[in-house]
């Protein structure tokens, strides 16, 4: 016990004789020797005790650190966190109005380079009761963001005349921070909903539950390739050349809860409730909603998937408007598929390009056999009337570079253009879940894939009643948005949904005459082309 209390009592001579020494000289002025003189002790008694002159700004920061600790050992956790931080820093900093140039060494010291300090704000994170930082998962990066405030800060305002004045402006560079990280609550301490695809059905989830319907402790981390949503069913307008890519964009919603990255989905884990981008990184979800659209289909025929050109997304859109661009006047350009892109697609390029030979490729009896046969009668008397030729029946068996193959007859050709089907993307195809025989996902009557009621799809990729389209993903939209609000609210589940009913589809032929359905009733026209525009720009302009 004597030998303790020796060793303790030559200790505090040391420090008392080094804390004179630098008050009178400066820090770096005073040597060792100059201490161990002071105190007199040996100078290998110094180093038993500290290793470096260095160690006793740590010590007198640990004794400090100490004292503080026991002052707050009570009801620290009452107390908001910055009123905490505050009434730490005007008990550590106490001493600057009388040896201000030693008390910032020692604390700036602190904050750059021992754990003490940082193992302080760690302390006050955990004890808090504030929603926003009780629930992070991450309280050493908050505890080293309030220690590079106080190294700047003692370095930056070291000249203040006030321990208050300088505590205080360091105290507005931690505000400042925590202001913005705890109005956005914390990324790490948010629950997050991932959306995959920013295409029509996600686009109308963002809108429904943004601002006002995400629950607080919520946030959304939209991934998607592109900064912007696009207007996936005028891509035929952009391919053509009568559009702009820049016309066909429609920015996000603005929103702190909103987090956006910019990349593609390499696997989708279910069960580990993560996501992989092809950028390396994994994303963690609490709830998941894929919506990451469809590929073309090529059915199998030899040569479609590396001869062809495709309209399935934006930058597949623009190659395709290059190659038709670049095709020779008077060549000829084939477009596979008579559904409603290759409709659109044939009648834009006439217009485009009216020295091309067009040619329409389509399995079935007539052109947009989902249509009454009255629309698809006229649909293809206008082709006739503006040169284009309609192969119906057709069967292609193979694309090679400058041909086409259709019931292995060789027809030459510039370019071909795919719209013959589509089909779930790769990583939607490659998940072990219920499909039907599209490949699309079978999801329960609530649009989660069974067994996984966090799990939403919407869109191309899920199996409906109807066929894929813009207004059928935004309809599917608005209902999960309905099973989110009762899943968060805790509430049961309704067992059915309303039965989604389509308004109607609408389709060009050029700029001055369409076709569509509105309910039962068919259009054609000018009229039907007229609606369409408006509907375009009410999407754009008064959307959500």
């Amino acid at each position: 016990m004597a030998v303790l209390q020796k060793k303790k009592k030559t200790r505090l001579a040391i420090l008392n004789a080094a804390v004179a020494l630098f008050h009178q000289k400066g820090f770096h002025s005073t040597t060792v020797q100059e201490i161990t003189n002071h105190a007199r002790v040996a100078k290998g008694t110094f180093f038993n005790h500290f290793p470096t002159k260095e160690s006793i700004l740590h010590a007198l920061a640990e004794e400090r650190l100490l004292l503080l600790a026991n002052s707050q050992s009570i009801g620290a956790g009452s107390q908001p966190l910055l009123t905490n931080i505050r009434a730490s820093l005007l008990y550590l900093l106490e001493d600057y109005d009388i040896h201000p140039t030693l008390t910032v060494l020692i604390w700036k010291h602190a904050a750059e380079h021992e754990d003490s300090l940082l193992t302080h704000w760690k302390q006050l994170l955990e004890e808090t009761k504030e929603e926003w930082v009780a629930g992070a998962i991450d309280h050493s990066l908050l505890a080293h963001i309030i220690n590079s405030h106080v190294a700047y800060g003692l370095h930056a305002f070291r000249h203040e005349p006030t321990c208050i004045g300088l505590v205080e402006k360091i105290m507005t560079l931690v505000e400042t921070s925590f202001g913005t990280i705890s109005k956005r609550r914390r990324p790490f301490s948010m629950k997050k909903l991932v959306v995959l695809g920013a295409g029509y059905g996600g686009m109308r989830l963002l809108q429904r539950l943004l601002p006002n319907d995400l629950p607080k402790d919520w946030e959304i981390i939209l991934v998607d390739q592109l900064p912007y949503h696009c207007l996936k069913t005028e891509y035929y307008a952009l391919a053509a050349g009568t559009a702009s890519d820049h016309h066909l964009r429609v920015s996000f919603p603005e929103d702190e809860r909103l987090r956006i990255k910019y990349a593609t989905v390499t696997a989708i884990h279910l069960h580990d409730s993560t996501i992989d981008l092809d950028n390396g990184e994994s994303i963690p979800f609490d709830k998941l909603v894929i919506g990451l659209g469809c590929t073309d289909n090529f059915h199998g025929v030899p040569g479609a998937d590396q001869y062809t050109y495709s309209i399935q997304t934006m930058g597949a859109t623009r190659r395709t408007y290059e190659a038709l661009n670049n095709v020779r006047p008077e060549g000829v350009v084939s477009i596979v598929g008579g559904g409603l892109s290759g409709v659109e697609l044939a009648s834009e390029l006439r217009e485009s390009r009216p020295d091309l030979t067009i040619r329409l490729f389509d399995r079935g009896d007539y052109i947009l056999s989902m249509f009454p046969k009255k629309l698809s009668t006229y649909v293809q008397n206008w082709f006739v009337e503006h040169g284009v030729d309609v192969s119906n029946n057709s069967n292609i068996t193979k694309v090679e570079p400058g041909a086409i193959y259709n019931h292995d007859e060789r027809i030459a050709t510039d370019a071909v253009i795919w719209t013959a089907g589509v089909q779930p993307v790769d990583v939607v195809r490659a998940l072990d879940v219920e499909k039907d025989r599209s490949g699309r996902i079978v999801l329960t009557p609530q649009h989660f894939i069974p067994d996984h009621p966090d799990v939403f799809v919407v869109g191309d990729c899920a199996s409906l009643p109807h066929a894929p389209s813009a207004q059928l993903a935004e309809s599917q939209a608005e209902q999960i948005v309905t099973i989110l609000k009762h899943q968060w609210k805790g509430e049961a589940l309704p067992e059915t949904l309303p039965r989604i009913k389509l308004k109607g589809v609408l389709g060009s032929l050029g700029k001055k005459h369409g076709f569509g359905m509105m309910g039962e009733r068919p259009l054609t026209g000018r009229v039907p082309r007229i609606l369409k525009s408006g509907v375009l720009w009410m999407y754009k302009y008064h959307s959500g």
